[in-house]
């Protein structure tokens, strides 16, 4: 990843994709729009989503790939212990599941939620282009995950996106909802996606994740947005990989300093990413892949206890199900008991 100086590693961004006619649920003005009252939406080569009813709107582009996980027909054999309300492994290559526990409930996602609101960005804006962050983005409250940006500062998307996928920065990701085509615009185009993915748990009303009984999502649902994101973005790829990095101060914006999160990545050594999230409602949760000998696997754990050590266990627990040795050290045994005397 190089500064905003240079030049970004992701171009496939401009490519337009073909979206096949599909119902969209629009979220307008902050309704969503019944299907009753839903007209057909349709983007062509080039063209974007229209809402026969408006103007084509927002000129934002989605991305119809998804990814189909096949569903399993048997309980998994010797599988780690799993405390959580929801949790998922998946195979994104073979669209095997290989673990499934409630992993189609509609819960609170917390910041995960910023897998959507990362694809969006990277669909939709060069990485190299510059936003300028208003005082109308930056009302987080004390207690929210920011980068620590500043009103009139000038960061490139690239560089917000680094903080939304490291820190889980709210105030980057309603910078790069507010500040580029507005709230009510980019929370639209993150449904419509849901619904061009063919998915069916999720619906947002923010690109943050706090809580809200409108905000939900799935550990499926979940681990198809980062099955999504790790195919289709490399900048993304390199984003969530990384532990730490440093955004040198500039003439449009001070230093920023990013540890990343997700503490998977320093506990398991195969970890590539992706994505953690915590608030009251939600518990904590987490989106972690990891990849060993060309096999690639993605969990999901929502609302669990020892969310990182869990992930680490059900990833480790995947790759000896594809014939792979377990990378972690063997269990302690058990003191044997004092003898009687």
């Amino acid at each position: 990843m190089t500064s905003r100086a240079g030049r970004w590693s992701l171009v496939g961004t401009g490519a337009a994709l073909a979206i096949a006619p599909a119902l969209i649920v629009l979220h307008l003005q902050g309704q969503s729009v019944p299907h009753s009252g839903v007209a057909a939406a349709v983007a062509s080569q080039g063209s974007p989503v229209t809402d026969v009813n408006r103007p084509p709107w927002f000129g934002l582009r989605l991305l119809p790939d998804p990814v189909v996980f096949s569903p399993r027909h048997s309980a998994p054999k010797n599988a780690p212990v799993v405390k959580a309300r929801a949790a998922i492994l998946v195979d994104p290559d073979s669209g095997r599941i290989l673990y499934a526990e409630n992993d189609h409930a509609k819960l609170p996602p917390a910041s995960t939620v910023k897998l959507l609101t990362a694809l969006i960005v990277l669909r939709n804006f060069s990485p190299d282009r510059l936003i300028t962050a208003t005082p109308d983005a930056l009302l987080q409250s004390w207690d929210e995950s920011r980068m620590g940006l500043h009103a009139g500062e000038v960061l490139n998307v690239g560089e917000l996106l680094t903080g939304l996928l490291t820190v889980s920065a709210n105030d980057a990701a309603n910078v790069l909802a507010i500040d580029t085509v507005g709230m009510t615009r980019f929370v639209a185009a993150m449904n419509a996606e849901v619904v061009a993915l063919g998915l069916h748990d999720t619906h947002v009303t923010s690109p943050v994740g706090l809580d809200d009984p409108a905000v939900y999502s799935s550990a499926f649902d979940l681990a198809t947005l980062a099955a999504v994101d790790m195919n289709n973005f490399p900048l993304f790829r390199s984003i969530v990989a990384t532990q730490s990095v440093v955004l040198p101060a500039s003439a449009l914006h001070s230093a920023f300093y990013l540890n990343n999160v997700n503490l998977l990545l320093r506990m398991y050594p195969a970890a590539m990413g992706v994505k953690t999230g915590y608030t009251g409602n939600a518990g904590a949760c987490e989106v972690g892949m990891a990849q060993r000998d060309g096999h690639r696997l993605i969990d999901v754990i929502l609302d669990g206890d020892l969310v990182y050590s869990t992930s680490r266990r059900l990833l480790d627990w995947g790759f000896t199900q594809e014939g792979l040795a377990s990378q972690l050290p063997p269990p302690s045994p058990s003191p044997s008991p004092a003898p009687h005397h």
